[in-house]
């Protein structure tokens, strides 16, 4: 697990670093590739890079396993170790590719689904586009602190069975937490919601959270949050209250689910 989350955060670096020192940089698309079919199925999708610097962009390509964490952050593993994982499926068309300036190249991404793949549900994996450093990149410790700018792309693959078409979030709990500012010491108000897939397919969708004050029927709407999760996965969404807020309320939160005829709607009451 420490390894994994070293990862994580080393991945993160990676990537932020390199979007700061490339703001007209590299562009990937599209950064989630979905795949359907029976077992046996092939099938290959495009991958796009576009290189907008003023020098060639090469990336090693690879796999990684993955999945959410209780509070929607992804951890990452080695490919092909962990239960839903297709990186075994996965081929791409190049092990290395090189983006000449200005230009733009094409990936091929084919997967493979098993003849006897016994799997009903949907799996997952990432494809993972790693910048390779060119013998002339050279950096200056006063001007980077010491870290070497690299870019790290990585887009999500799923698959789904043809018969999958659940898409089903739901509330399982709503809770007030309270903790306080490490800097400043006040005391932070904060609404816990959690939710479950019990749906077959990987869903997006946003959450709402909205308060009416009891005494004066006052609304007040806090800002909603997008949320993607595998079937059978557990998350929580934190919404902060204002500090300034108190008394009674009625608490509404809101799923919608791919569109907004499919809603989920839990309440609770509140003394702030």
């Amino acid at each position: 697990m420490a390894q994994s989350i070293f990862k994580f955060f080393s991945s993160l670096l990676l990537l932020v670093f390199g979007i700061f020192a490339h703001a007209q940089g590299v562009t990937v698309s599209p950064t989630r590739l979905f795949f359907s079919g029976d077992p046996g199925t092939v099938q290959t999708q495009t991958v796009s890079i576009k290189n907008d610097t003023a020098f060639p962009v090469s990336f090693s390509v690879g796999f990684n396993d993955w999945y959410r964490d209780a509070n929607g952050q992804k951890l990452y593993f080695a490919p092909n170790t962990l239960p839903q994982s297709n990186s075994a499926w996965l081929k791409a068309s190049e092990k290395n590719i090189t983006i000449a300036p200005g230009a733009t190249k094409e990936l091929q991404l084919t997967m493979t689904v098993p003849a006897n793949s016994p799997s009903k549900s949907v799996t997952n994996s990432m494809l993972m586009l790693t910048q390779i450093a060119r013998q002339d990149d050279h950096f200056s410790k006063e001007k980077s602190i010491g870290i070497k700018i690299l870019f790290e792309f990585a887009l999500h693959v799923f698959h789904t069975p043809k018969g999958n078409t659940n898409e089903d979030l739901d509330f399982t709990g709503i809770e007030y937490l309270k903790k306080k500012d490490e800097n400043s010491g006040n005391e932070l108000k904060f609404v816990a919601a959690k939710i479950k897939n019990l749906g077959n397919m990987n869903s997006d969708s946003t959450v709402e959270f909205e308060l009416m004050n009891n005494a004066t029927g006052e609304e007040i709407k806090l800002n909603p949050q997008s949320i993607s999760m595998m079937p059978g996965a557990e998350q929580t969404v934190t919404f902060q209250i204002p500090t300034a807020l108190k008394g009674a309320y009625k608490g509404v939160a809101i799923i919608r689910v791919g569109n907004e005829a499919n809603v989920r709607v839990g309440e609770k009451e509140f003394n702030f």
